[in-house]
């Protein structure tokens, strides 16, 4: 009994070794864009993924617009394991695999959809019928367990981020011309304003941060909104519209101006990565 404890206990330190050890890996951005296509103009969303260097640039998904003037992709990210892309169109959200294949359906309503922790749910925004009002929603990936998480707000609700713990989410309220970040237990408890003038909100790797944007800089702070940080100066010239860690935290992947930009964690050396006729309005970072 002795020796079988023994073994059992050397085999559990190796294997916890062996995971301690094993290094978060940074893949591949996802880019959601919004292009004009030819010979009418009309407008395309695409889902495209290409290395942080910007090589090796790859179209998984085009989506046509019903119009000229919209796209209809609003939100996409990747599965916590990095296989799978969600994403959704104001109409329905649905899966795709990183290469492109395999497109299945969630919902056929619903959008800014976003990926729970642990890959088995998703949050999203959809319009109460009875008062005309969004609300945050959550569902399993096979379209079961449809449950409504904050009350109807009057007001536009966009760009839910869940936290790596799982246990909130944080969101943006449009209200009079003016964004605002708020959270919310995944539970629906603890609704609350957590900051003014900020918009499209995620979570540090390990849940500490929140980076948003004013929409002329990057910007993080705790997630009671306290303990504000700025990563870029303000831009006046070009709108910042939305910003995310690499999965292992050391940098921010940001886009500005319908262009992709990497820079470090604290701010230092921003380069453009994305191609200078692919117009950008959404990036996430692969987990490897």
């Amino acid at each position: 009994m002795k020796l079988v404890a023994a073994i059992g206990i050397t085999l559990l330190t190796v294997s916890l070794t062996a995971a301690h050890a094993a290094p978060v890996r940074n893949g591949r951005l996802l880019l959601l864009t919004c292009d004009r296509v030819p010979p009418a103009s009309k407008g395309a969303s695409h889902l495209r993924t290409m290395r942080p260097d910007g090589t090796a640039f790859r179209t998984i998904l085009r989506f046509d617009a019903e119009s000229t003037d919209n796209c209809s992709i609003d939100q996409a990210t990747w599965s916590p394991n990095g296989k799978r892309v969600l994403y959704s169109t104001f109409r329905g959200i649905w899966t795709i695999r990183a290469d492109g294949k395999r497109k299945r359906s969630i919902l056929d309503v619903g959008s800014s959809a976003a990926w729970s922790p642990n890959g088995r749910e998703v949050v999203f925004v959809q319009r109460v019928e009875e008062s005309q009002a969004d609300a945050l929603f959550r569902v399993r990936l096979d379209g079961s367990g449809l449950r409504r998480i904050t009350p109807p707000v009057e007001s536009e609700i966009y760009g839910p981020s869940w936290s790596p713990n799982g246990r909130t989410i944080a969101f943006t309220v449009w209200n009079n011309s003016q964004e605002s970040i708020w959270t919310v237990g995944a539970n629906g408890s603890r609704l609350r304003k957590i900051a003014e003038k900020a918009r499209l909100p995620g979570w540090s790797p390990d849940g500490r941060r929140i980076i948003f944007t004013d929409r002329l800089s990057i910007l993080t702070m705790a997630p009671d909104g306290s303990r504000r940080r700025q990563i870029t100066p303000p831009v006046l010239e070009h709108e910042t519209f939305q910003a995310t860690y690499s999965p292992d935290g050391t940098k921010i992947a940001y886009v500005r101006d319908w262009r992709v930009y990497v820079v470090t964690a604290r701010g230092k050396r921003a380069h453009r990565v994305s191609p200078v006729d692919t117009l950008v309005s959404r990036v996430d970072w692969q987990r490897r």
